[in-house]
Order: structure tokens, then sequence, then C-alpha cells
């Protein structure tokens, strides 16, 4: 079902009606049936989620014009936009009995009419459960690529990831650098105070790498307390201080167990890309870096261009 949350722009629903797939619209909308056939049958072509609300924005044109729509999932952390977005806008929450969907925003220049409103929440009804089925394939999907004690991307995402965007960074010369993490005496926590608090650290320490870096970088789970973190378009400055934020933060984290309260540092090897590097030369180099702030002391990022260490 399609539920209106609120439009905009004096184009407010006075109603508090829901919209159901398989039920009676309860404002008629005025849309030909064979836009709505064509429209359903392109709807089932595709898993791909960005692809389906791609189909159903430009064929919802027809029916509706719309300058542009925005879609998010804010559990999954999925955003879609396409077109500009004027002032007007109306909002509905896509759901079935079990599954909640997300949001789709429609934005135009001008207000939308009763009318108008009617015919977007009919199209909306053809797009439930085509949406349903591209996001439990999105779903599986990230689980093939997901860490799954900490949220991180494992391993098979890293060597996808890093190839392509070493790719990217020398097509368009654009700086890359990367953060080899490994969190100190890590064993010892797991011994003295058992896996399951150890398991708790980790989950932590990634939530607290995703509120350091910023929505374009990447953290990947490389090993069992190793962590290697993507920095797209930043240079070795850049590079350091997202690096020492991290480091920082981590030593903030406090953790009560039963044998009293733990503290937990980390050593952070950072290397920037070169234009001759590959991706195993690049984490070679970020993991000489991380060795040497081991060996300098731990609790400290080190650089491999010219030795910079941050403390």
């Amino acid at each position: 079902m399609v539920s209106p949350l609120h439009s905009n722009g004096h184009a407010e629903l006075q109603r508090e009606n829901v919209v159901s797939a398989f039920g009676d619209l309860a404002s008629r909308p005025d849309l030909r049936p064979e836009l709505l056939l064509k429209l359903t049958g392109k709807l089932q072509t595709t898993l791909d989620l960005n692809q389906l609300l791609e189909i159903f924005f430009t064929e919802m044109q027809q029916a509706v014009l719309v300058d542009g729509m925005v879609y998010q999932h804010a559990e999954l952390k999925l955003r879609y936009s396409i077109g500009r977005q004027p002032p007007h806008s109306a909002s509905y929450q896509l759901q079935t009995q079990k599954d909640y969907m997300g949001e789709l925003v429609f934005y135009r220049s001008t207000r939308f009419r009763e009318h108008e409103l009617a015919n977007i929440e009919g199209l909306l009804s053809t797009l439930v459960f085509p949406l349903r089925n591209a996001l439990r394939y999105q779903e599986a999907l990230l689980a093939a690529y997901r860490d799954p004690l900490t949220g991180a991307g494992n391993r098979v995402a890293l060597d996808q990831t890093l190839n392509r965007e070493i790719e990217l960074t020398k097509r368009h010369q654009q700086d890359l650098s990367i953060l080899m993490l490994d969190l100190d005496h890590f064993k010892l926590i797991n011994d003295l105070y058992g896996h399951a608090t150890g398991d708790e650290v980790l989950k932590a320490v990634v939530d607290c790498i995703g509120r350091c870096i910023r929505q374009t970088d990447m953290c990947f789970r490389y090993g069992g307390e190793e962590f290697l973190i993507m920095l797209s378009n930043a240079d070795g400055a850049g590079a350091l201080r997202i690096a020492e934020r991290i480091r920082m933060s981590i030593s903030d984290l406090r953790f009560d167990t039963d044998k009293g309260p733990l503290q937990v540092t980390t050593s952070i090897g950072c290397a920037g890309m070169t234009f001759e590097d590959d991706k195993e030369s690049l984490l070679h180099r970020a993991d000489k870096a991380l060795y040497r702030a081991k060996h300098a002391g731990r609790n400290r990022v080190i650089c491999d261009v010219d030795e910079v260490t941050v403390v």
C-alpha cells in the first residue's frame, strides 16, 4: 500500500487515505488502462533498484508531469535521485502489510492538483511489489559483500571496489588514499575479557569509523581485527586528518565489562596512490606504514610518505 505522508507548496493532502495494491482507490485516478498495463509489464523486467525507479519515473510522466523524484530507505541506507527538485513536492511511504519499502518524494515547479495526486497514487500501486522484490534482491547482494559481524565490507567487496577505484582514479587523475587500521593488543582483549566482548569491540569500532568518514568513503574488514578504509578524492594531508579523527574517536570508546572498564586503541598506516600503483603495491605500502606505527609504540598514525607520524 501507499501512504500519503505530506505535500508542501500548497499542494497539501487533506485526507488520510491509504492506497492499496489490491484494494479500492479512495480517489479514483484518471489513468488509461494500457498505460498501467505497460508500466506493470516494464516494472517486472528488472530487479535492479536504480533501473526500476528510472523506468517508473519515465513512464509516469505520461500521466503526471513531474520534474524530479527522490527515493530513500533510511534503514538500508539507500538513496536514489533523478531530475530536479523544485519547491513543490508530494511524499509517499511505501509498504505492504509486512514490509516497509522506503519513501518516494515527487517534485515539480507548480502545485500538484488533487486529480494528479490520485494519478500518482494509482501509478504507485503498480510499483509496490516490484520494488519489494528489488529490495530483497538488493539485500541479498549486500549480504554477499558484507562482514556478518560488523557490517563492514568483506574481502570480496574490497577486491572488487579497490580495483575499480584505482582504475577510476587513474582515468580521472584524482586522489585516492587508503588507511590500514589494526586494533592494539586485540588478542589480549579476547583472552582477558572473552570473545563476546571482543565482538562488541569490533562492532563498536566499525560504527565509530562510520561516524568519522565521509559518505563517499568505505570501510572493509581486512582480517580479524584489521580494517581498511578507502578514501576517494583524499590526498595525503586529508587522509591523515581523517585517520587521526578515527584514532582519537576509537581511543574515546569505553566498554563496561565484568572485569572492569576497557579502553581500546588503534594503530593506522596511511598510503596515497601514485599512478604507478596497482592494488597490491598500494596495499603493501599501507601495510608497511601500519607495521611502523605498531613498532613505534602503537596508538598512532604513520603515513608511508616521509614516515610522517601523528600521535
